[in-house]
């Protein structure tokens, strides 16, 4: 199955819903992303900060990766795992950073439902911001391309 059958699907069960991004909105989420990888690797934040925010970072990425698509996330239950199993098919550079991004967004559920604690470590963390800059740089390279081919495309 391509990628562009993968999407339709995941927009026909209602994962994804059809959306067409504009280059200020892309340049929001890239902004963003800069900003939180930047407290990502800011030693004086506290490890479960950072990591929060190399996991926010991702997540911006990847809702980028997805609009210069021409879908978004539905916000249906399973959105962010929706994104981060599509990391590897949206941006094949960075695949990856798949494994680390899945396990991250399962100790984020794990903290963010159930209470329990995210017990980061100095090599976790250092996944997570290799995954994100990872990301981050696939990303801007598929937006410089987008805005080069102009409007619409």
């Amino acid at each position: 199955m391509t990628l562009h059958e993968h999407l339709a699907n995941l927009a026909r069960t209602g994962d994804l819903a059809a959306h067409e991004a504009g280059a200020a909105e892309l340049q929001q989420h890239l902004d963003n992303a800069r900003d939180l990888l930047a407290d990502a690797r800011n030693e004086s934040v506290s490890m479960l900060g950072r990591f929060q925010a190399a996991y926010g970072a991702s997540h911006a990425l990847l809702t980028a990766a997805i609009k210069l698509r021409g879908y978004r996330p539905s916000g249906a239950r399973g959105h962010r795992q929706t994104l981060f199993g599509l990391a590897g098919q949206l941006l094949p550079g960075a695949a990856a950073a798949q494994p680390v991004l899945a396990d991250a967004n399962n100790k984020r559920n794990k903290a963010e439902y159930d209470g329990a604690a995210i017990q980061v470590t100095g090599a976790l963390l250092q996944s997570m911001i290799a995954a994100a800059a990872s990301l981050d740089e696939e990303v801007r390279l598929a937006v410089k391309a987008r805005a080069k081919k102009g409007p619409g495309a």
